[in-house]
């Protein structure tokens, strides 16, 4: 049994593009359960959660609680929807199992990667400042780490006199993203020693552009960047390239979703049994 926690009162929500689609083609018999709730369900079924809006945060710890499995559906690691373009097949959404970002499988092909178009520069070398990336008050929030970006320059300061820019997550139009973002990161990240953030999908246009990352424990970006600040004058980068294989294989379009495509390629990673 699968329990997907939703916004029910809001059909317009871009939650049921995932949730719709899981109902379609989830292995077990899926039940939808409001996430307005203040307790969970104590049954033994696995429980999916779309962001985390409405009282998700508090419902994901509580199940954390307990052991039992939970899935989090949200923003994808390449590309993301546009609300002025909201096409068939052209965006996706991650899933991820008992965490709020995927998991590193090794060893898979450039079949998915492909449709993207990434490219990966060689590392820069020669970089001058360090970019701050803070996620989201909730992602921060999720994670207990409510003062992380004064913390982080804070911690930063005793260990470099590099300069710091500190990159808020862009927003506008309601929605958030590089779609509304003044400055592209890329401009940003052009002559940049180091990138330091918590859990922001930043850690994937840094080490494209050669840039190495500087992330939290609980970041998917852990296998390949650097946890520790005390190192920025030193920091590890390798090549991202299996790294990148692994998120494009956990994220799907909406039909994916519907088709059966999410469920069998999750089964293939065995992260679904």
């Amino acid at each position: 049994m699968l329990t997907i926690y939703a916004p029910s009162n809001k059909p317009q929500s871009k939650c049921w593009e995932v949730f719709k689609g899981i109902q379609a083609s989830w292995s077990d018999k899926v039940k939808i359960h409001s996430n307005d709730v203040p307790y969970f369900l104590h049954d033994d079924s696995d429980s999916m959660f779309w962001g985390l809006v409405n009282n998700n945060t508090n419902l994901i710890h509580q199940i954390c609680e307990t052991g039992q499995t939970w899935w989090f559906t949200d923003t994808p690691y390449f590309g993301r929807f546009d609300n002025n373009n909201l096409q068939p097949d052209n965006h996706y959404w991650r899933i991820c199992k008992d965490n709020i970002h995927v998991s590193y499988v090794a060893g898979l092909d450039t079949k998915r990667i492909s449709k993207f178009n990434v490219a990966v520069k060689s590392q820069i070398k020669n970089g001058e400042h360090i970019l701050v990336c803070p996620s989201s008050n909730g992602i921060h929030g999720f994670l207990g780490i409510h003062d992380w970006l004064e913390k982080t320059v804070t911690e930063l300061k005793k260990h470099t006199d590099r300069p710091i820019i500190v990159r808020h997550k862009p927003r506008g139009r309601g929605t958030s993203g590089p779609s509304e973002a003044v400055i592209p990161i890329q401009q940003q990240l052009k002559n940049a020693w180091a990138c330091v953030t918590s859990c922001s999908i930043s850690a994937v246009e840094s080490m494209c552009e050669g840039v190495p990352v500087f992330c939290h424990e609980n970041s998917f970006a852990k296998p390949i960047g650097n946890l520790n600040l005390d190192a920025i004058e030193s920091p590890k980068y390798s090549d991202p390239t299996s790294w990148l294989n692994s998120l494009s294989y956990q994220q799907f379009t909406p039909e994916e979703f519907a088709n059966g495509t999410a469920v069998g390629t999750l089964k293939e990673l065995k992260i679904l049994s």
